[in-house]
């Protein structure tokens, strides 16, 4: 009976043992593949990091990348450099970002006009050719803007002067950008601009400061300073083209509002090279996230600026806007491709 129950503990032992080994007791046990992927991705950033910007520095996109890169070299703990790179309506940046090589060390921060470059076909290609990383802005929606001195007040009025004096008043527009949208749009509704090309937003500004052009779509943040209340009064908005008020200006009324069907959100998104590290994008996304969210000078330096809010969506959200903005402007694409001559 003794030897009995002796087998009995010395098999109980021997059980216990392999248990042990099998639940991690063991030393030679090798990591599991998570911990090994974690420490990889701590790894990036190794050196410096640099955001394409498609338009000339000045304008929103830009404006909203060199404040979210200076706050992002904090948190990424590398150097943040923003770059410029000009032409085609924002499509040389994104043949350029298209064709870097995927090594976490440039990406390109584009806006709502990388719909429109694909329906207006000056790039053969959508959001579909690059890595998403997130959604690092929106703003408050562009503004339809003319000199203090144009003979109209609301977009419905420049419409009806147009029609009394075709051809005559001169619209800035930039092929595949939003300001060539809007310059189909109200042609569809029976405008009669002469449609110029204006370049980005900034240039665009500098043209009607000039009396090169007479009326043009800009951002809030280029107009301030113009405006009669918060500027030296030289110019005057005549419609605000989003698809709601801004909070920030809530007194400048729609497009929409006046009868004129023109309306259209501004968003601004990251996108990496095709075939980059889903670990990066992970990282540079949660980190971009950080300052969006978490970051009271950030905020507050938009909103001075822009009148924007903070607004983050992650790579899953991300996707899902970018495919209902290259839908929604694709139903264009025949009109566009026309042009508006």
């Amino acid at each position: 009976m003794k030897f009995a129950k002796k087998l009995v503990a010395l098999a109980l032992t021997a059980s216990l043992a392999v248990a042990m080994s099998g639940c991690g007791g063991g030393g030679d046990k090798k990591p599991a593949a998570g911990g090994a992927k974690k420490a990889e991705e701590v790894k990036w950033p190794t050196k410096p990091i640099t955001l394409v910007v498609p338009w000339s520095a000045g304008g929103d996109t830009d404006f909203f990348t060199r404040t979210l890169g200076k706050y992002l070299t904090k948190e990424l703990g590398q150097p943040v450099n923003v770059t410029n790179v000009v032409g085609g309506g924002g499509s040389v940046a994104s043949n350029k970002i298209k064709d870097s090589k995927p090594d976490g060390t440039t990406f390109l921060c584009f806006d709502t006009a990388m719909a429109l470059n694909h329906s207006c076909g000056i790039s053969n290609f959508g959001y579909e050719a690059f890595d998403p990383v997130c959604m690092m802005a929106k703003g408050t929606g562009e503004y339809f803007v003319v000199r203090s001195d144009f003979p109209a007040n609301t977009l419905k009025e420049m419409i009806k002067y147009t029609q009394d004096h075709p051809d005559t008043v001169k619209l800035a527009a930039n092929t595949g950008a939003t300001s060539y949208y809007v310059a189909v749009r109200l042609k569809e509704l029976g405008a009669k601009f002469n449609i110029v090309n204006g370049g980005s937003s900034s240039v665009r500004l500098a043209s009607l400061l000039g009396s090169h052009i007479d009326a043009s779509t800009n951002a809030m943040g280029l107009l301030n300073q113009y405006l009669p209340k918060t500027g030296n009064g030289s110019l005057k908005i005549l419609a605000c083209l989003a698809t709601a008020r801004s909070e920030a200006y809530k007194d400048v009324p729609l497009a929409k509002e006046q009868g004129v069907d023109v309306a259209y959100d501004m968003t601004y998104n990251v996108l990496a090279p095709k075939g980059t590290d889903p670990k990066i994008i992970e990282k540079l996304s949660k980190a971009i996230g950080k300052v969006i969210n978490e970051n009271k000078d950030y905020a507050a330096e938009i909103y001075k600026t822009y009148g924007a809010k903070p607004f983050y969506q992650d790579t899953k959200e991300a996707v899902a806007t970018l495919k209902a903005e290259d839908e929604q402007y694709m139903k264009y694409s025949e009109v566009f491709k026309k042009g508006v001559k």
